[in-house]
């Protein structure tokens, strides 16, 4: 072997031992790097479970110091939470009263059938947008006012409706009839009170009263009429007083059937109780005559001279008697 061939030999030997030697350079330097993350990492890990500590510990010296109140200082918590309720309140009324909902909006009219609904909202004094709650407790006064200025009103009330309106609900005495004063008719309301204004169109099966007038005679028929059933007051058509000053409470009926009866406003309460048996017995139509005492009741036609006198086994029997 010839000096060059050796020369090559120990270059290829230096250059293999530089290459391992980098080699190995590289591998320590990545060994050190990869031990430098990991402290790297591993300080972040410290710093975060500092964070954390150092949070507890916040929040455990703030829970501390909220329980740790002095008995002054909850004393005044309280006062204090006491003064703003009422700021609070007192703000939230002040804004109701100048506020629309304060004030009366609109006014509801119910029960009226033959009033002048104009007139009962005009006398109740009630007024829109005025003071909801200074009207509504005058509502005793307004309600004393409707009744005294209608007449055909019973009784009135007023009460709240909604948000901020107000209710009348009233109720009417019944018209039990009619008085005839020339060519004009009134109604005769049930507590006997003869309307002033004229009436035009009339219920049919309402009676037309005769010769009656407001005072003791009307209030005494009312009484005794009011206790009717609803089948008699329709067979009723026409009602005579036959007053006189000896007896103020006499009175015939012109019965639809074309009967007629006569007698006393004080006792023909009892007495009409009878009419329709006494009405199916009579052959022809006549006269029932209940004005004798508290239970005699005579029967006759209309032709005939002759009477029957009927009264019933516990208060009335028949029997004939000539007139």
């Amino acid at each position: 072997m010839t000096d060059k061939d050796n020369e090559k030999k120990e270059n290829t030997k230096q250059d293999q031992l530089m290459l391992t030697t980098q080699d190995e350079e590289k591998t320590t330097e990545n060994v050190n790097q990869r031990i430098e993350s990991t402290k790297s990492t591993n300080s972040i890990g410290n710093a975060e479970l500092d964070n954390e500590t150092s949070e507890e510990k916040e929040k455990f010296s703030f829970s501390a110091l909220k329980y740790s109140q002095t008995p002054k200082e909850k004393e005044l918590f309280k006062r204090l939470s006491f003064i703003l309720s009422v700021l609070a309140i007192g703000i939230f009324i002040t804004l109701y009263f100048i506020s629309p909902f304060s004030k009366v909006d609109q006014i509801i009219l119910s029960g009226v059938k033959k009033s002048n609904a104009e007139k009962v909202v005009n006398s109740s004094k009630i007024k829109p947008d005025k003071s909801l709650w200074e009207q509504y407790f005058k509502k005793d006064e307004y309600s004393a006012a409707i009744v005294k200025e209608n007449p055909r009103v019973e009784t009135a009330k007023i009460s709240l409706e909604g948000l901020n309106n107000l209710k009348i609900t009233v109720k009417e005495y019944e018209t039990i009839g009619y008085v005839q004063n020339g060519s004009d008719n009134f109604e005769v309301l049930s507590n006997g009170k003869i309307l002033k204004e004229p009436i035009k169109t009339l219920e049919k099966e309402l009676p037309l009263l005769v010769d009656f007038k407001e005072g003791e005679n009307l209030s005494e028929f009312l009484e005794a009429y009011n206790k009717f059933d609803d089948k008699t007051k329709k067979n009723i058509e026409n009602i005579e007083s036959l007053a006189t000053k000896t007896n103020p409470f006499r009175i015939k009926f012109k019965m639809r059937d074309g009967n007629e009866v006569i007698g006393l406003s004080t006792t023909i309460a009892d007495k009409m109780a009878f009419y329709d048996k006494i009405a199916s017995e009579m052959k022809e139509k006549g006269v029932i005559d209940m004005e004798a005492g508290t239970s005699g009741v005579f029967s006759y036609p209309f032709e005939k001279t002759e009477s029957t006198e009927t009264i019933e086994s516990s208060g009335f029997e028949q029997a004939e008697q000539g007139q």
